[in-house]
């Protein structure tokens, strides 16, 4: 019996560490396994995140170049809108400078009218200064068509100036017009 205790303990022996080498092998096995399960997880989100990142790169580069393309059509467009505004900026004005000019046109023919053959020589030079002035801020409005970006400014306060001063000169035959200085009242 005693040679059978040996041999069974030899049997349970030999079932143990067959067993535990066989554990070992089994582990050793479903780890790696989840190694490579891993590794191949690992590679499959690396690919995914780089190609994720070259759509992006691929997106801001489209992006870009977009933003850089509307910027140079910006640029080139923007002599023309430039020549646009100042083409109408320069004719809103000449057509308010008409405007003056016509309202003065009326008040100097109503005036003429009104004076008549009675007209002493200073009102009849009067009349004839206002006219010139007239006149002259015409002549500044002929040149407004020849006007470019450096002389625009100058030469809209030119004619401002002269219409201005055909105004002053209108209002000084007004039949109502104080002499300068005064309040044409009683002191």
């Amino acid at each position: 019996m005693r040679a059978m205790t040996w041999v069974a303990a030899a049997l349970v022996l030999a079932f143990a560490t067959g067993c535990q080498d066989r554990d070992r092998d089994d582990t050793a096995s479903r780890i790696d396994n989840a190694a490579d399960e891993t590794g191949a997880t690992v590679r499959e989100g690396a690919n995914d995140v780089g190609d994720a990142t070259a759509e992006a790169a691929d997106d801001a580069g489209d992006a870009v170049s977009k933003a850089a393309e509307d910027v140079g059509d910006a640029v080139d467009d923007a002599p023309d809108n430039l020549k646009d505004e100042s083409f109408e900026a320069r004719d809103e004005f000449g057509r308010e400078v008409r405007e003056r000019l016509a309202a003065i046109d009326r008040e100097l023919g109503e005036t003429e009218r009104n004076l008549g053959q009675d007209a002493s020589e200073a009102q009849a030079k009067a009349v004839e200064a206002a006219r010139e002035a007239r006149n002259a801020a015409e002549r500044s409005l002929e040149r407004l068509g020849t006007a470019t970006r450096d002389t625009w400014s100058n030469l809209r306060d030119e004619i401002d100036d002269a219409v201005d001063a055909a105004e002053a000169r209108v209002r000084e035959l007004r039949p109502d017009a104080q002499p300068m200085g005064g309040t044409g009242g009683p002191s």
